[in-house]
C-alpha cells in the first residue's frame, strides 16, 4: 500500500477518533471524579462501596451495551449504502427495545441486590451503603440503555462531534450534581448514585433534541419503532453480543467479589486502579469507534480498499496511543491516587499494581481496535466465540491454577486473560479481510480487488 494512502487513512480515522476519545474520556473521568469525591469523605467504606458497586452494575446496565454496539455496526453500513430510511428504522426499532428491557430492569433489578451482595460477601461496614447505591442507580436504568442507542446511532452516522457535545455536558452536569449531593449536602455514596440518575435522564433529553435537529436537517422522521424483521436481525446481532458482553462482565464481577474477599484496603486499590483502566479503555475505544465507522460504512459501501486502510490506521494509531498512556502514568500515577484518596494504605496497594496495569494496556489496546473492527461489520457471532475463549481458559482457567489467594494472583490472570482474549480475535481477522474483498469482488462485475 502506498505510503501517502496509509497517511489519508490514519489522518481520516484520527478526525473520527478524536471527539470520540474526548467524549469516551469524560466518562471514566466521573468515575474518578465519583472517586475522588467517595474518597475524600469520612469513610473507607464509601470508597470502596463507590467502586465495588459501579462495577457491579454491569450486571444490570453493561448486560445491554449491544444496544450501543448493535446499532452503530448496522448504521454504519446503512450510511455506507446510502439508505437514511433505514438507518432511522434502526434507530426507532433500537430505541423501543431499550426502553422495554430498562423498565424491566427498573422494576425488577433490586430483587437481585440481596443475592448480589450474598455472592460478593462484602464486609460489614461496606454492605449498607453498596446496597443503596446500587438500589437508587437502578432507577435510572431506562435512561441509561436509550441513551446507548441514541449514541450508537450518531456514531454509526459518523457524527462524532455530536457524541462528544453530549458525553462532555451531561458528565460535567453529573459531576457537579454528585458533589452537591454527596458533600455539600452529606448525602454520601447515595448522593452520588442520585446526581448519577439525574444527569442520565437529562442527558436523554439532550439527545433526543440534537437527533430531533439532525433529522430535520436530513428532511427525516421516526419511523414506526416495532417492524419484525428489524427487530429479528437486531436479535441476531444483539444475541451473541450479549452473552459476549455477559462473559467479559463476568471477569469483571469475579475480580470485583475476590477483590472484596480480600479486604477493603485490597478492594479499593483494585477499584481504584480499575478506574485508570477504565480511562484508558474509554480513550482507546475512541480509535475503537472510529473503526466501527470505518468498517461498517466501507463494507455498505463494497470498498475493500477503504476497509484495509482502515485496519492499518487503526492499529498504528492503537498501539502508539497505549505507549503514550503508560507513559504518562508511569510519571504521574502517584499524583493521581493522591487526588483520589487520602488513605496512604489504599495508595501504596493499588501502586504496586501498576506493572500488571502497563501490561495489561499494551496488551488490550489491540483487543480493543479488533472489537471495533468486528462491531463494524456486526460480526458478532466471531467476538462472542473469541470472548467465550478468553474468560473460560484464560481468566477462569488462570484463577484456578493459580488459586487467586493475593492480588498479585488477580492480576496475572486479568494479563491472561488480554492475551487470550487478543489472539482469539486476531485470528479470525484474516477471514473477514477475506469475506470483505469477495463482496467488494461481487459488486464491481469484472473488477478485481486489490
Amino acid at each position: 500500500m502506498p505510503t501517502h494512502f496509509k497517511i489519508a487513512s490514519i489522518a481520516r480515522l484520527w478526525r473520527l477518533a478524536l471527539p470520540l476519545i474526548i467524549a469516551n474520556i469524560a466518562t471514566p473521568l466521573l468515575g474518578l471524579a465519583d472517586a475522588a469525591i467517595s474518597g475524600h469523605l469520612d469513610h473507607t467504606y464509601y470508597l470502596a462501596a463507590v467502586t465495588v458497586g459501579a462495577e457491579l452494575l454491569v450486571i444490570f446496565f453493561g448486560t445491554f451495551s449491544f444496544l450501543r454496539m448493535g446499532t452503530t455496526g448496522l448504521v454504519a453500513q446503512a450510511v455506507g449504502a446510502n439508505d437514511a430510511l433505514r438507518s432511522v428504522s434502526l434507530l426507532s426499532n433500537a430505541v423501543f427495545m431499550a426502553l422495554l428491557i430498562g423498565l424491566t430492569l427498573m422494576l425488577l433489578g433490586s430483587q437481585a441486590i440481596s443475592p448480589i451482595l450474598q455472592l460478593a460477601k462484602p464486609t460489614v461496614e461496606m454492605t449498607q451503603p453498596l446496597e443503596q447505591y446500587l438500589t437508587i442507580r437502578l432507577w435510572g436504568a431506562p435512561a441509561h440503555l436509550i441513551l446507548l442507542a441514541l449514541t450508537g446511532w450518531f456514531i454509526g452516522q459518523g457524527l462524532t462531534q455530536i457524541a462528544l457535545l453530549l458525553a462532555v455536558s451531561i458528565n460535567v452536569l453529573n459531576i457537579g450534581l454528585n458533589y452537591f449531593l454527596a458533600i455539600e449536602l452529606n448525602m454520601n455514596s447515595q448522593g452520588i448514585a442520585l446526581g448519577t440518575v439525574i444527569s442520565e435522564y437529562a442527558a436523554v433529553a439532550f439527545a433526543v433534541v440534537m437527533l430531533l435537529r439532525q433529522l430535520k436537517h436530513q428532511s427525516l422522521m421516526l419511523t414506526h419503532p416495532w417492524d419484525v424483521g428489524l427487530q429479528i436481525q437486531l436479535l441476531k446481532i444483539n444475541l451473541p453480543l450479549m452473552l459476549r458482553t455477559i462473559l467479559l462482565h463476568s471477569v469483571f464481577v469475579t475480580l470485583a467479589v475476590l477483590s472484596a474477599r480480600l479486604g477493603i484496603i485490597e478492594a479499593a486499590a483494585i477499584g481504584l486502579m480499575l478506574v485508570l483502566l477504565a480511562t484508558a479503555a474509554y480513550a482507546l475505544d475512541g480509535f475503537a469507534y472510529a473503526a466501527e465507522i470505518e468498517a461498517g460504512q466501507a463494507l455498505g459501501e463494497r470498498r475493500l480498499s477503504r476497509f484495509i486502510e482502515s485496519l492499518w490506521a487503526g492499529a498504528t494509531l492503537s498501539f502508539v496511543s497505549a505507549v503514550l498512556i503508560v507513559a504518562a502514568l508511569m510519571l504521574f500515577h502517584t499524583h493521581i491516587f493522591s487526588a483520589l484518596t487520602g488513605f496512604q494504605h489504599v495508595i501504596h496497594q493499588a501502586s504496586e499494581l501498576m506493572t500488571w496495569f502497563y501490561w495489561i494496556v499494551l496488551v488490550l489496546c489491540w483487543s480493543y481496535w479488533l472489537d471495533g473492527v468486528f462491531i463494524g461489520l456486526t460480526k458478532s457471532l466471531d467476538m462472542c466465540i473469541a470472548m467465550a475463549v478468553a474468560t473460560s481458559f484464560g481468566w477462569f482457567g488462570s484463577l484456578w491454577i493459580l488459586e487467586a489467594t493475593t492480588v498479585d494472583h488477580l492480576m496475572a490472570a486479568f494479563l491472561i486473560f488480554s492475551v487470550i482474549r487478543v489472539i482469539a480475535l486476531g485470528i479470525r481477522l484474516p477471514t473477514m479481510v477475506a469475506e470483505v474483498r469477495r463482496l467488494s469482488a461481487l459488486s464491481r462485475p469484472g473488477f478485481e480487488p486489490v
